[in-house]
Formats: C-alpha cells, sequence, structure tokens
C-alpha cells in the first residue's frame, strides 16, 4: 500500500517575504509557552524555514529547549488587502553560523485571513500620556493608523478638546513608540476620562507595524478567524 505525504500549502508560504515581522509563540510539552517577534530568513520547498532567532532577557527562549518543541507563527503580508498568515509546526533544530536561526519544520497546513485596511481595533495597552506639561499613565483602548481612544483615571492632568498630546507606547520588546495627536472628544465621569486622539500624519509606517501587530494579537487570543487548520 503506497502513502502519500500532504504536500506544503507552498502557495500560502509565498505570500510572505524575507524579512518580514513575525508574532512567534512556542509551546513547550508542559504547557508553558513563550512569545516573542522574529523575522523570516527563507525557507525551501518540501523542507525547512529559517526564522531569526528571538533576542533579549523578555523573550525567555534562552532558558529552555526548544528542539523539538511546537510553534506557531502568525504574519501580516504585503497583499493589496493584507493577509494574515499562520501555520503550526515544529522547531526542528537551532543553527548558530553565521547567525543564530530557528529551522522549523515545514508546514502541512497554512492557514489565511484577509484584513481590510484600517478598521479600528480594540486593545487594551497601558501608555502614558503627555499633555499641558503633565504626564499621566493611561489605557489604550482602541487603535487604528489614524487614531486611538485612551481611558484615564487621573483627570488632574487636565485634557480638553483641542489640546496636542503624546503618547508613549510599548507593546513588545521591538516596538515602541511615541505618537502625537490631537484630542478630538472627552468623556468625563466622576472617577475617569475617555479620550479621542487623532494622529498627526507623519509615522505612517509604524503605525501600520503596531496596527499589525494588535491584528496578529487578535488572530492570536481567537478575535480573528482563521480559514484553513494549524
Amino acid at each position: 500500500m503506497n502513502v502519500t505525504t500532504p504536500e506544503p500549502d507552498i502557495d500560502a508560504l509565498k505570500l510572505m517575504h524575507i524579512g518580514m515581522r513575525l508574532l512567534i509563540e512556542v509551546v513547550l510539552p508542559n504547557g508553558t509557552k513563550f512569545k516573542a517577534a522574529s523575522r523570516l530568513i527563507g525557507y525551501k520547498k518540501d523542507d525547512f524555514i529559517l526564522l531569526e532567532y528571538p533576542m533579549g532577557v523578555a523573550a525567555g527562549f534562552e532558558k529552555v529547549f526548544l528542539e523539538n518543541a511546537n510553534i506557531i507563527v502568525r504574519a501580516i503580508t504585503d497583499t493589496s488587502f493584507r493577509d494574515i498568515v499562520a501555520f503550526k509546526t515544529k522547531i526542528n533544530t537551532i543553527i548558530y553560523r553565521p547567525v543564530k536561526m530557528l529551522s522549523l519544520d515545514m508546514p502541512v497546513h497554512i492557514a489565511t485571513h484577509k484584513v481590510r485596511e484600517a478598521p479600528r481595533i480594540e486593545v487594551v495597552y497601558p501608555v502614558e500620556v503627555k499633555c499641558n506639561g503633565r504626564k499621566s499613565p493611561a489605557k489604550m483602548l482602541d487603535f487604528s493608523v489614524s487614531g486611538c481612544g485612551l481611558l484615564l483615571e487621573n483627570q488632574d492632568i487636565y485634557i480638553l478638546q483641542g489640546n496636542r498630546v503624546t503618547i508613549n507606547l510599548s507593546i513588545s520588546s521591538d516596538i515602541k513608540a511615541e505618537l502625537e495627536g490631537l484630542v478630538t472628544s472627552v468623556q468625563a465621569d466622576s472617577s475617569q476620562l475617555k479620550v479621542g486622539i487623532k494622529f498627526n500624519l507623519h509615522q505612517l509606517e509604524l503605525k501600520k507595524e503596531i496596527f499589525h501587530h494588535c491584528i496578529l494579537e487578535m488572530s492570536n487570543s481567537g478575535k480573528v478567524s482563521l480559514s484553513g487548520t494549524f
């Protein structure tokens, strides 16, 4: 009896370009999970995929044995409407030369999902807001490349419609930003301020990168459904 091996979905993999930013999640046999950012180095059809080895203390990868661990990889492509590409496979080995890399088994199934440009998506990120010479911690409640919504507990910062604000944001080890904008709306109650922000026109690529990271986080949490199985 002949047993055929399923062909990898190489057409979906071709949506990914060399050097593109990835969000990876490694799941160890004991259930421990590690998340980090990486980049695609390359792949060989039917054989392997090479990823940049996640660096930095926050990633936690230096402390665990990664070979044969399960890994989920997510990325957003440069196609016209953007596609989320995601697949699950195993880490085959760690390569140390010429640079440190993860070598992955070629996945059989690759899931995809189209994302229309730039809806406002729900997020929850701690940020620092600066306005009228004062600083205050806040929560970012939603994000798009054109603006965001904030929640502040400290009303002593005196944010008013039309004020200029600076938002310091750190959502991963390699995505940190200082975004500037104008206050377009303020809703106050006894203990909180809900503030709408319209971003300045510069830093568009950085804001797109933040938006794409948010989308990948949503797909990781199941808020964005992916067609296919991985």
